[in-house]
């Protein structure tokens, strides 16, 4: 059998960052194969939360709110261990609430419904008992 291997740790990196924006461009010297290779489909979910974007927001990170969004690598504890999905949240205002709509690409095939369930009932339904919990910042 032959596993997948990781990238060589030697391997030099290019590191850019645009002056407009807070986010970083890696670039490898010379190309490389990370991760493994499966089958893969992309998700889209939204939900709506009876709260501002901020305060939504803050649940995720403590940054700065600076453009409605967050990027992240994301991997389910079943997957293979050098798979990643990238995971993408906006964070739209609509009145009195704020729609979060979740992009992933890269879920395994056969993972969907469980990935879809998973955002579902561990984390849409966990945070909205949460924001049940906490007053609006208006209150304090």
């Amino acid at each position: 059998m032959i596993l997948p291997t990781k990238a060589m740790a030697t391997q030099e990196l290019t590191v850019k960052r645009k002056p407009s924006e807070n986010t970083l461009q890696v670039q490898a010297s010379s190309p490389v194969a990370l991760g493994v290779r499966i089958p893969t489909v992309a998700l889209h979910m939204m939900e709506l939360f009876d709260t501002s974007v901020e305060q939504l927001y803050s649940i995720f990170t403590v940054k700065d709110l600076t453009n409605k969004k967050i990027v992240m690598k994301w991997r389910c504890r079943n997957w293979p261990e050098e798979h990643y999905a990238t995971v993408t949240l906006n964070f739209v205002p609509t009145l009195g609430q704020t729609e979060l709509q979740l992009d992933c690409k890269g879920v395994p095939v056969c993972k969907e419904e469980n990935m879809k369930f998973c955002w579902q009932k561990q984390h849409f339904e966990e945070i909205k008992g949460l924001l049940q919990l906490t007053p609006p910042k208006w209150l304090n």
